[in-house]
């Protein structure tokens, strides 16, 4: 299987959306954040592109003013201010940039949105994937040192857990090793990510042991998509997505309303009511939950919609181990205090970290699997849900 960064972190967010918009390939408009992000993309692209004389940054400014003027063309805005404000943003945006990059500019720029193949072997089935990617760009700092960098233009910033945990730097870092096998070793590449918005980039690296457990979290989502169940997994995400309309999360919103479903309505209304009140209220609560769930089996829905908020059928997955198996697996690597107490958070967390090798003899331990169905809700009024689409 060929496949990128972008979709499986597509995938990771959401199956349903991976389906729609990867295997699918079903168009939809871009949003203002994807065209904005694309303009401030190309022009830095313009910017090192001369290096080691650059532009100077009124060229810089009216290179971004010529891109924004065909591009934001493409995107339906509210109106003409705020078209304007993003305009404005990016030549901010573009005017940080400069005056804290380009003056004392030292490193060597090697590449430039940078495309690249890395293979990565799945033993297991005696089978070999691709990895594909584009770079943002690639610096030399020193002999035998380098850095990849990829921009953002995420509004916020995320900690520092995040970074080091990021899986496009880890990705990046198989590419960057497949162009350049010979350039320098893993503790000598430097891993940014540079938010523009706020003018400042955040580093990490990555070990070979983490480096091992990304490639065992790639073939484990692999395996998952060639299995072909795309559920919807529902998160605050759904708000920006743009397939709300096929999505079967938010088909009760779309369909033609019948006299059951605006009974089924006001129960959703009334257990939002209901929810606000005391204890007294738990079994009718749960009385109501199960009207509501007989009703989304009976319709094939995964979710409905009150004017207060909407009710949402969700699968859990319940892995269970034979912990006993488990212990001298990670005391053998010395990991076994970071999970002392059979904390469920910590030992999830640290299985994102541990190579395939360990993944997989954990597996092994791994006693049996159940998935249950959930109802749960969400309280939103169903105004600022239409108006967060029309967004």
């Amino acid at each position: 299987m060929r496949i990128s960064y972008s979709s499986l972190d597509v995938f990771e967010t959401c199956p349903k959306r991976f389906e729609y918009q990867i295997i699918e390939k079903i168009k939809v408009p871009k949003t203002k954040e994807q065209v904005f992000g694309t303009t401030l993309h190309s022009t830095l692209k313009f910017l090192y592109d001369q290096s080691p004389i650059f532009p100077s940054l009124d060229d810089v400014l009216s290179y971004f003013s010529i891109e924004w003027k065909d591009a934001s063309q493409k995107v339906v805005w509210q109106d003409e201010r705020e078209k304007n404000a993003y305009f404005i943003d990016g030549q901010r945006i573009l005017k940080e940039f400069y005056q804290k990059n380009i003056p004392d500019h030292q490193s060597t720029i090697i590449a430039l949105e940078s495309r690249f193949e890395a293979p990565i072997e799945d033993a297991g089935k005696e089978t070999c994937h691709v990895l594909t990617g584009v770079i943002d760009r690639v610096d030399k700092i020193k002999e035998g040192v380098f850095e990849i960098i990829d921009y953002k233009t995420n509004k916020k910033m995320p900690g520092i857990s995040a970074i080091d945990n990021n899986l496009q730097l880890s990705i990046y870092t198989l590419g960057f090793f497949r162009r350049w096998p010979d350039l320098t070793q893993l503790e000598n590449i430097n891993l940014s990510l540079y938010f523009l918005k706020h003018g400042e980039k955040m580093s990490t690296k990555r070990t070979q042991e983490e480096i091992e457990a990304v490639k065992a979290r790639v073939l484990k989502n692999i395996a998952e998509i060639e299995k072909n169940y795309f559920p919807p997994i529902p998160s605050a995400l759904c708000n920006y997505c743009s397939y709300k309309n096929i999505c079967p999360m938010w088909s009760h919103l779309y369909q033609q309303q019948t006299p059951a479903d605006e009974e089924i309505k006001k129960m959703v209304n009334e257990y939002f009511v209901l929810k606000g009140q005391n204890d007294q209220t738990d079994d009718k609560l749960s009385a109501i939950k199960q009207q509501i769930n007989i009703y989304l089996e009976k319709k094939g829905l995964d979710r409905v919609f009150g004017d207060e908020g909407f009710i949402v059928k969700t699968s859990q997955t319940k892995e269970e181990y034979d912990w006993e198996k488990v212990q001298p697996i990670l005391e053998k690597r010395g990991v076994w205090p970071e999970v002392l107490g059979l904390d469920k958070k910590k030992f999830e967390a640290l299985l994102k970290k541990l190579p395939s090798d360990t993944l997989q003899e954990i597996e092994s331990a791994k006693t049996k699997t159940r998935t249950i169905k959930i109802l749960k809700a969400m309280k939103k009024s169903l105004e600022k849900i239409k108006r967060d689409f029309k967004e």
